[in-house]
């Protein structure tokens, strides 16, 4: 069992004091294209699909640079959640992501947050391993007007690195606790004077930590490796062409979780009598053009295709008795096909403006669509009972688009307007029962902001949005049934800006966000006793609350930021399973969320650097569950690292350590799974909740050459 250590914290606390009161050495520069100023170069980002300094932007956006993304520790989405007020981000079992923001999103196959590579919606490996980036981009709020359906909180956007007509390169390898040694790198190199390459390649391995009594092998053992390649054609300063791919394989433990007798045992093993995997290959290719049609107008576009293939088995009882295994003979091949096209303004007058029309189609997006299922012999009488095509499905999602987006500038205000007309149409067969539904559905998505220079450096703006959710149909159950689009309207004030002439960057923001017909997934048990997953329509909620950041960097190797999220989502209506829950707070919502890091980098003896980073995220108290029955308590982690590197950054040793202080919290919990008559108000019970807990302390060791 892990618990929590205040005394440790202290001591975190006491190490950041003394890293803040270093004086000593001289300042080098944080990486090798830095300025020695101790301003800061502010991120260009393409939050509103075109490039854009963030200060700019009249909306909350969160950048992370290349080199951010390396002193960070940010190689997946949970990395990513530790550097995010107000949102919780992290993997479930099967590698798919959990995230909410702001209080809107949800766990399992309810998303609602979009997610990005190079601007092309991803469903099939949203939590893929994250190297050789430009950057990432969080966009919080809805984004529907510019990006559509299921982005309806925000949406988190990958930007890859693009070819150059230069050879340069990278390699990478890490070592650490769990038996983990990753491998990475890249390389870029000219094939004429017009065309040139890159590629990217890493491999990832980990013996997890979920320890299994009853196998050799942990639960969460994990293998993935694959590779990303891209070619650009630029034959004139008018056309730019890029065509990239991308090819992943993954294989893991898919539902290593736990049943547990309380919402605060956090232990790192199972008893799973099953040696439980998840295999997934992801293919994807994308061709993009951008084509200058005139001095004042470009024309894009983005064709993407992704396929993916899983295969699965996975434990169902979650326990060591012989009981529900849900599996496949065959990998189930789902696809996705989309179509973009933009045509933009391009100049320096007050007025500019977007135009595009979008497409996609999705099949069998659901990972369980086709599934037999096997009740074992401790279920069943001592016989195995073998139902295949237990889930035997198909789905289709089409989804079709029309947007504008445009700005006028007067004097030191910005009118920003946006629309999108939006039809979405989600089909199902269900073999087994011999029916076919489908859910369609139009709906407007607007977007009005304002925004004004208080100063030179200095922006505040008003914003008000709409997102989208789309209705679908139930795949999985015993009987097709629908759910409605859930949408949420919102309304944000902020300021953002630089001050003591650049030394401090600083955002402040409050919002409001209303949000109708919200869906919920939740597991149920059907008259087979086997888990199914249920989509459905609770009710009405409401959001409200503020998040600030502030950045300062008094001298050129030290940079010092904080930021913070005070956040109160409460149902207003809400009905679940035939109960009313009226006024319960919203799952996965801390009120209080909070983040900060130190990096202090200087020169040694004049041809060496040294760097040391240490970052806190604090994040209140939330409930799990709608009955607001299950609730995690609050938890801090703490990271380090510290990096030794040539002057050039031509080479780097470095060492990182998650979570120093083995603090224990849940990353995914559910409440009285199992239906325990007997539980306490306390919610103590015989094993009846179901869990994931939040990865230990971890400690990885990198090397790192550039060339």
């Amino acid at each position: 069992m892990i618990r929590s250590n205040t005394h440790s914290r202290r001591i975190l606390l006491s190490g950041i004091a003394c890293v803040l009161s270093m004086t000593t050495g001289q300042v080098a520069n944080a990486e090798a294209s830095d300025t020695k100023e101790n301003f800061f170069e502010e991120i260009v980002v393409t939050a509103r699909k075109r490039s854009e300094v963030i200060s700019d932007v009249p909306t909350t956006i969160t950048a992370f640079s290349e080199r951010a993304i390396e002193r960070a520790g940010i190689k997946n989405i949970d990395d990513l959640g530790r550097m995010l007020p107000n949102v919780i981000l992290n993997r479930r079992g099967d590698n798919e992501p959990n995230v909410v923001i702001r209080g809107i999103g949800a766990f399992g196959n309810v998303q609602g947050i979009g997610f990005y590579v190079d601007d092309v919606q991803n469903f099939m490996d949203q939590s893929t391993r994250i190297i050789d980036l430009e950057r990432i981009e969080v966009l919080k709020g809805p984004q529907g007007t510019l990006y559509g359906g299921s982005s309806i909180g925000g949406a988190v956007k990958y930007v890859t690195k693009k070819p150059e007509d230069e050879l340069e390169g990278k390699a990478s390898l890490e070592a650490g606790d769990r038996s983990t040694i990753n491998v990475n790198g890249s390389v870029n190199f000219p094939l004429s004077e017009t065309v040139f390459v890159r590629i990217s390649a890493y491999s990832d391995n980990s013996n997890g930590f979920s320890k299994n009594a009853l196998h050799s092998d942990n639960n969460d053992k994990s293998r993935e490796y694959g590779v990303r390649g891209a070619i650009r054609f630029v034959p004139s300063e008018k056309t730019d062409i890029i065509a990239s791919f991308r090819w992943s394989d993954l294989n893991n433990g898919g539902n290593d979780y736990y049943v547990t007798d309380s919402v605060t045992d956090y232990r790192y093993g199972s008893d799973l009598n099953e040696n439980i995997f998840n295999k997934r290959q992801i293919f994807g290719g994308t061709l993009s053009i951008d084509q200058d049609l005139s001095d004042t107008l470009s024309l894009t576009s983005i064709t993407a295709y992704t396929s993916r293939k899983n295969r699965i088995l996975w434990d169902l009882d979650y326990g060591p008795l012989d009981g529900v295994i849900a599996s496949h003979r065959d990998p189930v091949t789902s696809n996705s096909f989309s179509q973009e096209v933009r045509l933009a303004s391009e100049n320096d007058g007050p007025f500019n403006w977007m135009f595009g029309l979008y497409g996609a189609r999705t099949r069998d997006r659901l990972l369980v669509i086709q599934a037999d299922v096997t009740i074992g012999s401790d279920f069943n009488d001592g016989v195995d009972l073998v139902i295949e095509d237990f889930n035997n499905s198909t789905s289709l999602d089409k989804n079709y688009a029309a947007f504008v987006n445009a700005t006028y500038q007067v004097g030191d205000l910005e009118i920003g307007l946006g629309g999108r007309l939006n039809y979405n149409d989600f089909t199902v067969t269900n073999y087994n029962l011999g029916e076919t539904l489908s859910f369609k559905d139009t709906t407007f998505l607007p977007r009005i902001s304002l925004s004004y220079d208080l100063t030179e450096d200095a922006m505040f703006y008003a914003t008000f949005s709409k997102g989208y959710e789309p209705g679908k149909v139930n795949a999985v159950t015993d009987a097709l049934a629908s759910f409605l689009p859930e949408k949420t309207t919102n309304y944000e004030l902020g300021i953002k800006g630089k001050a003591a002439d650049g030394m401090v960057l600083y955002e402040l923001a409050g919002f409001y966000i209303t949000n109708t017909d919200r869906q919920f997934e939740t597991q149920v048990l059907n008259e087979d006793e086997v888990p199914v997953d249920l989509t459905s329509n609770i009710g009405d909620s409401r959001s409200y609350g503020l998040e600030g950041m502030v950045s300062v960097r008094p001298t050129a190797g030290l940079i010092l930021t904080a930021g913070g999220g005070w956040l109160d989502a409460k149902y207003k209506t809400a009905n679940f399973l035939l109960t009313n829950y009226d006024g319960n707070k919203v799952p996965y919502a801390p009120e209080f969320s909070a983040n900060a890091s130190v990096d202090y980098t200087f020169d040694v003896a004049e041809d060496f650097v040294l760097s040391m980073r240490a970052d806190i995220q604090y994040v209140g108290s939330f409930k799990w569950d709608i009955p607001n029955l299950g609730e995690q308590k609050p938890y801090t982690v703490a990271g380090a690292r510290i990096a030794f590197a040539d002057a050039e950054y031509r080479w780097e040793v470095s060492v990182r350590v998650n979570n120093i202080f083995n603090e224990g919290y849940h990353s995914e919990f559910l409440y009285n799974f199992a239906g325990d008559d007997t539980i306490t108000s306390a919610g103590v019970c015989d094993s009846c909740h179901l869990a994931r807990v939040g990865d230990p302390r971890m400690m990885l060791a990198t090397f790192t050459y550039n060339f």
